[in-house]
């Protein structure tokens, strides 16, 4: 599993919620609304990620699941591993599909 959010972060989700309301997470709580997080392995989709790890274990959302696409334009084989290595730490239920890419001969 992910080690835990450090509190830098966590007061920086906290003060999110506090300006929005707590409301949302309760009510997603309460609804059992199902999540569907798209992860490209940048910054912005990784604190995505971190953020509902926060929910869930604060407010008790339903568990996330994770969705990363490999378009296969170009090799990032060992990007693609620590990608999924940070995805499995989630313990998220996760798809991690590879796109076959074929090449074209133009003439």
């Amino acid at each position: 599993m992910i080690a835990e959010i450090p509190t830098s972060i966590t007061k920086i989700f906290e003060s999110a919620l506090s300006r929005m309301g707590t409301n949302l997470p309760k009510h997603w709580a309460e609804q059992k609304t199902k999540f569907l997080i798209a992860y490209s392995g940048g910054k912005d989709s990784s604190i995505l990620v971190l953020f509902f790890k926060y929910l869930k274990e604060t407010y008790h959302i339903q568990t996330p699941t994770l969705f990363y696409l490999s378009h296969g334009i170009r090799s990032i084989e060992k990007e693609e591993k620590e990608l999924l290595q940070f995805i499995q730490s989630t313990g998220f239920p996760y798809f991690f599909v590879k796109k076959k890419f074929q090449n074209f001969l133009l003439n």
